[in-house]
């Protein structure tokens, strides 16, 4: 009767004091604990075990003192003692009405060294072995958020390792983990950077909600180079224009017909019998050209409206085409380069897969997608840091697909400038990886640093400790080892001027266009001439043939109204 009128007590004393209100869940692994025991000598071991208590954040042991009655309360600040957990006492009545039995004791880490296993990714962030050392970064965009923002932050130092087996998390036909996956659960890293999330690692460890890097897939081709062709002659218009154009040279064609075939019939045709057919179609087309219709201007009033307007309408015609030929010699033509993953299966580009492990290939591979079906049959695989796809772009017609950061990194760390300007990313990415850390389920720090880390984002901070890392750390180191062997063809800023001056390649299409009218020029020629010459022997065996015996005058050709034959 006793222990259950004391348990009793117990419970309405703690209700009193520690929970005078309801308050509702709004946060996962943050709820607050309380541990009961009846004897006061186990509350220190209870709050420290190694298992449960010590990985509750928000947690309280209570137990009587069996002489006095009151509650004994403690509690665990973790990191109070140097880095080290100190068991607190709290008062057993609230002092007053805000007092908080819940404190956040992970706000100041007083110089606990946070353990951070990264894989080897060297694009975001490296350490040299033998990882013994504190606040160990050598470069990357994690050195800056860590000691710019964490240590600082959580007055902290951290340590920084590869993780087992260098990756971020694989699952063993044995069921163990490697890599910083691994490392969390065998209780060896704190947190793990550069994981992204998969249902496999969802189950055996938390992320933080906030991020602070991102990565996707991304294709990268070079500029599209200048393009000679003779066809320049037509690209003004596209070929909407050019059937339009067609279409009305034919309208205007038998607008003039019927105008002129209907000014015949009311006799107000005086100057009809100088524009036959062949004459109509020589104004139509060669008012392209600038040229004049001749003598014998049309005399009847809708013929003279007709020529008019059809003359101001080639005006602008032209004009317009030679506006856009003016600007296609100056500035050539570029070809367009693939900016979607359709337009890229489609086009005449060899592409290449730089593989960084298998999550973005297996699931490019799953995809069901017709232009991920495609694409992966007929793209090559490229191993290792990728280096290689990136020269191909640049050297040659190639797309290469790879995480963007990698090929950022790649960029700064072994291309020229002179290179490096004929890059062109993709606006279209896919697989987009969003990472924060990685944590033992329930972790202490994870409520934190996941506060922490969601500040950094809207301030921009991410891209300017990536501008920094990659232009001292990366850039600059690069230029001067280049410098110190001798490979001054590598400091260049550009590629060389480019030359802009009219060439035979910008109009070579009016070349190739002379060539063709000498050709079709030289064919009439030849036909017109043997024509003539089969009329003229046509009319002298005429001439030779004649009916009775009657004479006349012969004209010029040998031939006589007795031959039978009027003219």
């Amino acid at each position: 009767m006793y222990n259950i009128n004391m348990y009793t007590n117990l419970i309405i004393n703690c209700s009193r004091t520690l929970i005078p209100a309801y308050l509702p869940l709004v946060t996962k692994d943050v709820d607050p604990w309380i541990w009961i025991t009846t004897k006061p000598s186990q509350i220190d071991s209870i709050l420290l075990c190694p298992i449960l208590p010590a990985r509750t954040k928000y947690k309280l042991a209570i137990s009587v003192n069996p002489s006095t009655g009151n509650l004994v309360i403690k509690s665990v600040c973790f990191f109070c003692d140097s880095g080290r957990p100190f068991v607190v006492t709290l008062p057993d009545k609230r002092p007053s009405q805000n007092y908080d039995y819940f404190p956040d004791y992970v706000s100041n880490l007083n110089g606990h060294t946070v353990r951070v296993a990264f894989p080897a990714v060297k694009s975001r962030v490296w350490a040299d072995p033998p990882y013994t050392k504190v606040n160990n970064a050598n470069r990357g965009i994690w050195k800056g958020y860590i000691e710019e923002h964490l240590v600082p932050k959580f007055n902290c130092t951290y340590n920084l390792f590869m993780a087992t087996g260098k990756g971020t998390g694989l699952k063993l036909p044995n069921g163990t983990w490697i890599g910083t996956v691994g490392d969390i659960i065998a209780d060896r890293a704190d947190v793990g950077i550069i994981t992204a999330h998969t249902p496999d690692r969802i189950k055996v460890v938390s992320f933080t909600n906030s991020f602070m890097d991102i990565s996707f897939l991304n294709f990268i081709t070079s500029q599209g180079t200048r393009v000679f062709s003779p066809a320049a002659l037509l690209w003004p218009f596209d070929l909407t224009m050019w059937a339009c154009l067609g279409l009305s040279t034919l309208v205007a064609f038998i607008v003039f017909r019927i105008i002129r075939a209907g000014m015949k019939r009311i006799n107000d045709d005086d100057d009809g019998s100088s524009w036959t057919i062949r004459r109509q179609v020589m104004f139509i087309l060669t008012s392209y050209l600038d040229q004049d219709f001749g003598e014998n201007i049309p005399q009847s009033t809708p013929l003279r409206c007709f020529v008019a307007l059809w003359l101001f309408f080639t005006i602008i015609v032209t004009t317009i085409y030679r506006s856009k030929m003016v600007g296609f010699l100056a500035f050539p033509f570029l070809e367009q380069v693939p900016e979607t993953f359709e337009q890229l299966v489609k086009s005449k580009y060899q592409v290449g897969f730089s593989k960084h492990g298998d999550a973005a290939y297996n699931t490019l591979k799953a995809s069901t997608d017709p232009v991920y079906v495609k694409l992966v049959r007929d793209m090559e695989i490229i191993t290792g840091v990728g280096l290689e796809c990136l020269e191909r772009v640049v050297t040659k017609k190639y797309a290469c697909i790879m995480y963007s950061v990698s090929a950022i990194y790649l960029q700064a760390a072994n291309l020229s400038d002179s290179d490096s300007r004929k890059l062109v990313y993709a606006p279209e990415t896919t697989y987009n990886i969003y990472m924060g850390f990685a944590l033992e389920s329930g972790s202490i720090f994870k409520e934190s640093f996941e506060r922490s880390m969601g500040w950094t984002r809207p301030f921009h901070l991410p891209a300017l400790w990536e501008e920094h890392d990659m232009y001292y750390d990366v850039r600059l180191p690069k230029r001067a080892w280049w410098r110190d062997t001798g490979q001054m063809d590598k400091l260049k800023h550009s590629a060389g001027k480019t030359d802009d001056d009219l060439t035979l390649k910008h109009i070579s299409g009016a070349f190739y266009s002379l060539v063709g009218c000498l050709v079709i020029s030289g064919i009439v020629f030849i036909y017109e001439m043997l024509y003539y010459y089969r009329k003229k022997q046509r009319k002298k065996v005429r001439s030779q043939f004649k009916i009775g015996n009657k004479s006349t005058a012969v004209d010029d050709f040998g031939y006589s109204n007795r031959d039978g034959f009027h003219y």
